[in-house]
């Protein structure tokens, strides 16, 4: 489970765009859902590498998550409106997303140059190379 860093999400490979590869976005999409199904079911998330995602309000999860569908939507991918409705009716959320998009801010802090680079190492032990 992991939510990788917030300036990877163009730079992610996906089957429309990469042959062979795996949807690393469609399956970002899929963590960012599954972190917040398990947070509106427990009230919070345990796993060691997106625990940090407790420390905040779910506005951030959906704010990250609305980045992550924009991407989608750019590289042709269909996303079920519900959940984009369910986001953007979350008023801090569609704050923060406007203000990484203004700022190119990222949504969480822990999204730092140690954990881009963390991110680059892991998709690296992947077989997938980013370019930087």
């Amino acid at each position: 489970m992991r939510l990788w860093h917030i300036d990877l999400i163009p730079k992610l490979p996906s089957k429309l765009d990469y042959k062979g590869c795996t949807n690393q976005l469609g399956g970002q999409h899929l963590e960012v859902r599954m972190i917040y199904n398990i947070i509106q079911e427990k009230g919070k998330v345990n796993h060691s590498v997106v625990n940090y995602v407790n420390n905040y309000s779910l506005s951030y999860l959906r704010a990250y998550g609305l980045v992550v569908i924009d991407e989608m939507i750019v590289r042709g991918f269909k996303v079920n409106p519900k959940i984009i409705l369910d986001y953007c009716k979350d008023w801090n959320a569609v704050q923060l997303y406007k203000e990484h998009k203004r700022k190119n801010k990222p949504i969480y802090p822990e999204h730092d140059n140690l954990y881009y680079n963390e991110c680059i190492e892991n998709l690296k032990r992947k077989g997938i190379e980013i370019k930087i």
